[in-house]
């Protein structure tokens, strides 16, 4: 008779290391309260083993599908380092990750989302702006009891289902780079007015003038739809004005490059008749030419951040959820897109 070998389990695990299930655990979801000598020591343990997260016989006995849900609205290029940062966590705790895109404009949004996690039969799920602002939606996954985090601009409801971008350190020090370079005539490309994200930076973006003594003049300001195809309207109509703004701060990369083809069939160079800086930190910022001046939002991170409490969650609840953080604070990173105002 040929012997069965038994797979090792989570509790070989932890008698080997000499710790609790639960402090394994957190290791395999990448808890930050675990110090690093008892870490090491269960990794050794894991190694030791060769105990390798199985989902399917996971889910069998926790009743659970061990795949996490990644719901957004228009494909961006940041989703891509959203699915990064989350793919990254999960390979090493045995989930997997299935994505949904939604139309925010659709009258059964709500309900779409709702089919999509039942279809799925998902453990838990992420949201990104601006599906994430909706709160409908929030209040429906709790009465269907499906965890989630959301990606927000603003703290609000239960910090431990968020991950809250702080956009203030940047675009202070963005602002402070463009009037430090000369510029006082400083427009803005918005998103959408209808996403919280959208106003929040255009809020904050005017709290930055006004503490360098300027205001935000509307005829400078342009709204966009977060696309390429509307950086090029809003372009043409900051630059097509009698008297256009030295530098241009746009909400997001892709109406930064809209902005970038619009100058070169007009003639104005960058940065010496203009100055562009974006938003988002895509890795097309570093190949366009000049290189664009951008904030960074570090999506990967928040990604890996937002899947760690989402597991947290999961499996251990919200007080393990809120042991970690919370906010996230992106980064201005000047580049070539960015020189001296034009003499008058």
């Amino acid at each position: 008779m040929n012997d069965i070998k038994k797979l090792p389990t989570i509790n070989d695990v932890a008698d080997l290391a000499g710790v609790s299930k639960r402090t394994v655990s957190r290791v395999i979801n990448g808890s930050p309260k675990v110090n690093e000598e008892t870490r090491a020591r269960i990794q050794q343990a894991i190694d030791q083993l060769n105990f390798s997260p199985n989902r399917q016989a996971r889910g069998l006995a926790a009743k659970r599908s061990y795949l996490l849900g990644l719901i957004y609205d228009v494909p961006t290029l940041f989703i891509n380092s959203i699915q990064k940062g989350m793919l990254s966590v999960c390979e090493d705790s045995g989930y997997e990750v299935v994505v949904h895109a939604c139309h925010i404009e659709h009258d059964g949004l709500v309900d779409d989302v709702v089919r999509f996690i039942n279809r799925a039969n998902l453990d838990g799920v992420m949201i990104l702006p601006p599906v994430s602002d909706i709160n409908t939606i929030a209040d429906s996954l709790d009465e269907i009891g499906c965890k989630f985090v959301r990606f927000s601009s603003e703290l609000g409801g239960e910090s431990y289902k968020q991950v809250v971008t702080d956009y203030m350190p940047a675009i202070m020090d963005m602002t402070s780079h463009l009037v430090d370079l000369g510029h006082r005539d400083i427009g803005f490309i918005s998103g959408p007015q209808s996403h919280v994200s959208s106003r929040k930076r255009q809020e904050v973006f005017i709290q930055a003038l006004k503490s360098h003594g300027l205001k935000l003049s509307r005829k400078w300001m342009a709204e966009g739809a977060f696309t390429y195809e509307s950086g090029l309207q809003a372009g043409r109509k900051l630059l097509s004005l009698d008297k256009p703004p030295t530098a241009i701060f746009a909400a997001n990369d892709e109406m930064a490059f809209g902005v970038m083809n619009v100058a070169d069939e007009l003639g104005v160079k960058i940065p010496e008749d203009l100055s562009l800086v974006g938003f988002d930190g895509t890795k097309f910022s570093t190949f366009v030419i000049p290189s664009l001046s951008t904030i960074i939002r570090q999506t990967d991170e928040m990604a890996r951040l937002g899947t760690q409490k989402l597991l947290a969650l999961i499996n251990e609840g919200p007080d393990a959820a809120r042991e970690f953080e919370t906010m996230v604070s992106p980064r201005f990173l000047p580049r070539e897109s960015t020189g001296p105002a034009p003499a008058s």
